[in-house]
């Protein structure tokens, strides 16, 4: 009755200050849990909203890096034809001529503070990309000493170009007549002026750039499952492994027209220039292929240099080129299991013929010992040894062609075995366990009957 008629008398009489506050605190922890319930879907709604405007800001500037390696890749071809057209113009023209060559080395100086200016802005992608990717808020971070000595090797292969500078023509004279050239490209205005195709490393950064390895986000993904990195090394051997011939012929073709003009200024310098770029046309491809007929040679040291290094490309490409001739005219594998199975066939029938000979041959020779005849016994001889050896030989390549045979196995087929004697092991895994199983209740049940025969036994 007390038990059961306490909450009456609770009820009735009024709530002592400790109740309160007990009462005030549940409350408050009861309105605390809900605030906190409420604030975890708002948590994870923010999350995901900040991981898909990072995502977003990340494509954008993805696609302003590609602008900008493609405008400064053009950028940098129109500097370096500027230049070949300022370098022709100069040798081939007048002194009338003069005030547009210095304007278009005004164009080549301009073009070239703007290419600056977009590798700058290049690199400030690359940082902000960096920052993105592994959520940072300091670009000091992202800067390390190693980037901040390729950026200004950068800057400065870059920056190099025949700067504008005032020049005067020179008067010869000719005969009765007075001639007027301009003089030629001085020997810093020559150096620059090769130095300047440097800026070729920027055609690499770009395909690397719009190539099908960075825009395929399956490839991004497979790529970053095994740990590779996405360089220019790794998309020129896919392109190498696709299409190797097209990208030999360009290289190739590439090296002989930029190494020969450039062997023609060199030779232009202190020799008569009328036929020097067709001497230069001539000359490269027969150093590029390490032929040499000895014709034609180099004279300044400028020149020697050049036919130097397009003798060392050429053996790279040569080498290139046998891997590429080799892979083609590989067998598939199709096209091996074919020939492997006729030769193994033509074998095993040489194989019977020798064995045939080498039994004739015995037989023959049994026959001449019987009658005596001392001719015919060295000469079945001689042809018994020569049969046993032709019928070794054959029995050796057959070896051999098995060997070959069985180190072209199929990989898949190999899997394909490995799967079923898998399977097979977990079969017979299920089937052992099932019987350990029956043997356990059988045990189980003989230890019941032998306590229940016990327990009469003992009353």
């Amino acid at each position: 009755m007390g038990k059961v008629g306490l909450p009456l008398f609770t009820s009735c009489f009024p709530a002592t200050p400790r109740s309160e506050s007990s009462l005030e605190m549940q409350g408050r922890a009861e309105a605390t849990e809900v605030v906190i319930l409420n604030s975890k879907p708002a948590r994870a709604g923010g999350r995901s909203r900040e991981n898909l405007l990072r995502l977003g800001r990340r494509k954008v500037m993805v696609e302003e890096r590609k602008q900008i390696a493609a405008w400064s890749l053009g950028l940098a071809i129109i500097g370096i034809v500027l230049m070949v057209l300022h370098t022709e113009l100069l040798w081939f023209s007048h002194c009338k001529w003069f005030l547009y060559f210095f304007m278009v080395k005004c164009t080549i100086s301009l073009s070239t503070g703007v290419l600056l200016v977009l590798i700058v802005a290049f690199h400030t992608k690359e940082i902000q990309l960096f920052m993105v990717d592994n959520s940072l808020d300091d670009w000091r971070i992202a800067v390390s000493a190693r980037k901040l000595a390729w950026i200004l090797l950068e800057l400065v292969a870059c920056a190099v170009h025949p700067f504008p500078a005032e020049k005067t023509c020179s008067t010869e004279p000719v005969g009765d007549m007075m001639s007027e050239h301009p003089a030629f490209l001085s020997d810093i205005d020559v150096v620059l002026s090769i130095l300047m195709f440097l800026r070729i490393y920027l055609l690499p950064r770009t395909v690397l750039l719009y190539s099908r390895v960075l825009v395929d986000a399956s490839y991004r993904s497979i790529g970053s499952l095994n740990k590779i990195k996405f360089q220019y090394h790794f998309v020129m051997k896919i392109l190498m492994n696709t299409c190797p011939g097209r990208v030999l012929l360009i290289l190739t073709v590439g090296l002989w027209v930029i190494a020969s003009w450039i062997l023609s200024v060199c030779e232009r310098q202190n020799t008569d220039g009328s036929e020097q770029l067709t001497k230069a046309m001539w000359l490269i491809p027969i150093t590029f292929l390490t032929i040499g007929y000895g014709d034609v040679v180099p004279q300044t040291v400028c020149g020697k240099v050049v036919c130097l290094c397009t003798g060392v490309m050429g053996v790279g490409c040569t080498a290139l080129l046998v891997a590429v001739a080799a892979q083609k005219l590989e067998f598939s594998k199709a096209e091996k299991h074919v020939h492997n199975f006729m030769l193994d066939i033509k074998y095993l029938k040489q194989i019977k013929c020798a064995a045939a000979n080498v039994l004739g041959e015995a037989w023959l020779l049994h026959k001449y010992k019987k009658r005596g005849e001392s001719m015919q016994i060295r000469q079945h001889q001689r042809n018994l040894l020569r049969a046993i050896q032709i019928f070794r030989q054959k029995r050796l390549k057959h070896r051999k062609l098995q060997d070959q045979a069985n180190a072209l196995v199929d990989i898949s087929k190999m899997q394909m075995i490995i799967c079923d004697l898998n399977s097979d092991l977990n079969c017979s895994y299920r089937e052992l366990e099932k019987r350990i199983n029956s043997l356990d209740r059988k045990l189980d049940d003989i230890a019941r009957l032998i306590s229940a025969t016990k327990q009469p036994l003992r009353l």
